[in-house]
């Protein structure tokens, strides 16, 4: 199991697409729900939509990094659902157990069976942010459907057979590895690895402690964060990956997370796999997790080689009794213009932001390549503005 967030409209749905990057035309029956993304750093979101539950309104992260779904304990009780017998589950902060339940159908997403949800609470996985959302579907449902993340327009599309790719769209091959749906991908003039999809990671790149030991070798003290993971938390360096490419596909200036720990206890996939490519690398565009047909579409303005994500401010939001700064990134933007650990955010571009969320203050920023803030700090108060950067090593 991997980390990291309306009613369902049924009918047939023909030619959706993002501009520029082809359709999905078809004739099969499907569902479109729209899209949400829970933006908890400065790159990318994790997809979320609402469903409507037994009459009541929840919100759901689609996890393609989850080998099982996923239910709040909160959402359990008030719901009544059925208790199960416990599971132990492998997690980045290690195997822990777990209650599980069974979660009814979702009609609206064309779940008609119940099925096994193991009870989770989501402000581990997601940080504050979790407290908005109430469960994950996680890669058994997308492994049943064809489901194209349309990240451009926010909209997500399913139905309940193969998919066909568009025109110009790139098509990497998928291999299911204990339910996780696996691509094959080469860092630099390296020979392919395998990665987990994972809509769950909402940023762009993490290697896993073995693969990162290897490629970091020898190499000196690079920029680190520590990254919130499920049931803990694992320390992470950071680089930019130059080229990341598959078949139809070269990702250029990547930023990626190279964690450290003892894979062996976090479980087999961190010690099997390379790691995790996230969902950030698509959101100019749409990417589609063909279950059924074993393969994911890639829809990029650009392709085969599409534009490189914008850069980062280096830093992260936290919300106390105000919105402060969390961490900074050595080396980045924040850095550099002597933003501390601490400060107070009192405005974002002018909009009062001391009761914002990290949540409220990473979408404001969304798309952004600059900004200005108003900081407090010991009784002064100052302006200072940040323009992103990818300031990251280079990693070849």
């Amino acid at each position: 199991m991997r980390r990291r967030e309306l009613s369902a409209l049924a009918g047939v749905v023909v030619g959706i697409g993002s501009p520029g990057v082809g359709s999905w035309a078809q004739a099969e029956p499907s569902g479109i729900v729209p899209l949400q993304l829970l933006r908890t750093g400065d790159v990318g979101g994790l997809p979320l939509i609402d469903v409507e539950f037994q009459g009541k309104p929840t919100r759901w992260l689609l996890d393609s990094g989850s080998s099982a779904a996923l239910v709040t304990p909160a959402l359990a009780q008030r719901l009544k659902l059925r208790e199960l017998s416990s599971l132990r589950v492998a997690m980045a902060g290690g195997v822990q157990t777990l209650q599980r339940y069974r979660l009814p159908p979702l009609p609206g997403l064309g779940m008609t069976d119940a099925v096994d949800a193991i009870a989770l609470d989501l402000q581990s996985l997601l940080g504050p942010a979790g407290a908005i959302v109430d469960g994950a579907l996680g890669a058994p449902w997308l492994r049943q459907r064809s489901c194209r993340f349309d990240l451009a327009r926010r909209q997500v599309q399913w139905r309940n057979a193969p998919g066909a790719a568009p025109t110009g769209a790139a098509v990497l091959p998928v291999r299911w590895d204990d339910g996780l749906p696996v691509v094959e991908l080469s860092i630099g003039a390296r020979s392919p690895d395998a990665f987990v999809f994972d809509t769950g990671n909402a940023g762009a790149l993490v290697l896993f402690a073995r693969r990162a030991g290897e490629l970091l070798a020898g190499r000196g003290n690079w920029p680190s964060t520590t990254v919130r993971e499920l049931g803990g938390s694992v320390s992470a360096r950071h680089a930019l990956i130059e080229r990341l490419a598959a078949p139809g596909w070269v990702a250029r200036q990547v930023p990626a997370a190279l964690e450290s720990g003892d894979a062996a206890r976090r479980g087999r996939h961190f010690e099997r796999l390379a790691g995790s490519l996230g969902i950030a690398l698509f959101e100019s565009g749409a990417v589609t997790l063909d279950g059924p047909g074993g393969q994911l579409i890639v829809e990029l303005p650009g392709l085969p080689e599409p534009p490189p994500l914008p850069g980062g401010f280096g830093l992260r939001f936290e919300r106390g009794t105000s919105l402060v700064v969390g961490s900074v990134v050595e080396g980045g933007p924040a850095a550099q213009s002597g933003v501390t650990v601490g400060d107070q955010v009192q405005a974002i571009d002018g909009a009062d932001a001391r009761q914002w969320s990290a949540v409220q203050a990473w979408e404001a920023l969304a798309g952004r390549e600059s900004m200005v803030m108003q900081l407090y700090r010991d009784g002064v108060s100052r302006r200072v503005e940040l323009h992103r950067a990818r300031f990251f090593p280079p990693l070849s």
